[in-house]
């Protein structure tokens, strides 16, 4: 009896410790939630700051202001006059149009994220 219990509290452990915690946001701005390491904003003058971890994250729409502390593997910026800053970046796609992302460092050896532009006047600046 003993082990079985001793056995069940252990997989409980396990279970909860690899649980994902989903933070969701709505407003009247639009939608954003945090899944486990990935970010996902989408609407429109959202102002927030997230920490990541080494996920991805998305910012859809239009003037919206994001800041993320931490690293993101993959940062997507798509619509029109999305402002992002983050420390560190290994990889940022733009689409859309006056997009511009601020970063700190990229773990690439040169220091500098790869960048990926469709559109017109989007930017990625290392600062």
């Amino acid at each position: 009896m003993k082990k079985t219990l001793a056995f069940f509290i252990v997989l409980v452990g396990i279970n909860a410790a690899y649980a994902q915690t989903t933070t969701k946001t709505t407003s009247t701005h639009g939608e954003s939630k945090q899944t486990g390491k990935n970010i996902e904003v989408d609407g429109v003058g959202n102002k927030q700051t997230y920490s990541s971890d080494g996920g991805n994250a998305s910012v859809e729409g239009v003037n919206n202001v994001i800041t993320i502390t931490g690293y993101v593997n993959k940062l997507e910026v798509a619509g029109s006059g999305n402002t992002v800053y983050v420390d560190k970046v290994s990889r940022i796609e733009l689409e859309g149009t006056t997009n511009k992302v601020f970063y700190k460092t990229s773990p690439t050896k040169s220091g500098k994220a790869e960048i990926s532009s469709t559109g017109v006047g989007n930017s990625a600046v290392k600062k």
